[in-house]
């Protein structure tokens, strides 16, 4: 065989080789999500909250986390076009007293009625303003800034409604399984994180999954 013969045949097995490695490679990127590795099983499965049969997304949050802020307004524009067969909940993770200090704002701000003007306004304190909620002060400044009276912030703050909820909030973030922020529930009965797919792209695709499969399985039930 001459030289350039056997460059030619070398080149083309190389490509062949290539084209092979590919393949696979390719056809394990289209591959449907897997249990265990881009979400779990939540056994037993978390009994929902709501009751008119659409299918509820859980958002497990942190204010302080900086990559929950950056979920919220996505989680927000993925639910909006699938209102008809979606409800989509916040719950503040709550695994240490910081936790429940944050927990207590945003279920002070639902009693006051105020939560969908407060739950990005506390983002933006946060995370681009540098404002720190470490007392029960620093908060009460929040809320003043957002129109609310001291007396009515001081009633709602610690009142047995609002203890309730975080007390909830800390329950259900122990039976969810959760070890981090952002997560997100379907269904009481799977959880996936950005932890699990590494970015939140990639997390709103395994949700589009999740809710196709209990769809599935109600219209095969």
């Amino acid at each position: 065989m001459s030289r350039n013969l056997l460059t030619i045949f070398l080149v083309a097995l190389l490509g062949w080789s290539t084209t092979l490695q590919a393949e696979p490679d390719a056809e394990q990127h289209k591959r449907p999500f897997t249990e265990g590795l881009e979400y779990q099983l939540i056994n037993p499965s978390v009994p929902t909250h709501n009751d008119d049969g659409r299918i509820e997304i859980v958002e497990l949050f942190l204010y302080a986390c900086p990559h929950c802020n950056v979920l919220a307004p996505k989680m927000n524009e993925w639910a909006k076009d699938k209102s008809e067969y979606v409800v989509l909940r916040r719950v503040p993770a709550i695994v240490g007293a910081p936790w429940a200090d944050q927990a207590r704002a945003f279920y002070t701000a639902k009693k006051l009625g105020i939560q969908e003007k407060t739950h990005p306004a506390l983002f933006k304190a946060i995370h681009e303003d540098g404002e720190q909620f470490a007392d029960d002060q620093s908060v009460m400044e929040f809320f003043v800034k957002q129109g609310v009276k001291k007396e009515d912030f001081i009633q709602a703050f610690r009142s047995p409604e609002v203890d309730e909820n975080v007390s909830q909030a800390r329950i259900l973030t122990v039976k969810y399984g959760i070890r981090g922020v952002p997560a997100v529930i379907v269904n009481g009965k799977y959880r996936t994180a950005q932890y699990f797919t590494g970015t939140q792209e990639k997390l709103l695709e395994v949700l589009d999954m999740l809710v196709e499969k209990e769809r599935n399985a109600r219209n095969d039930s």
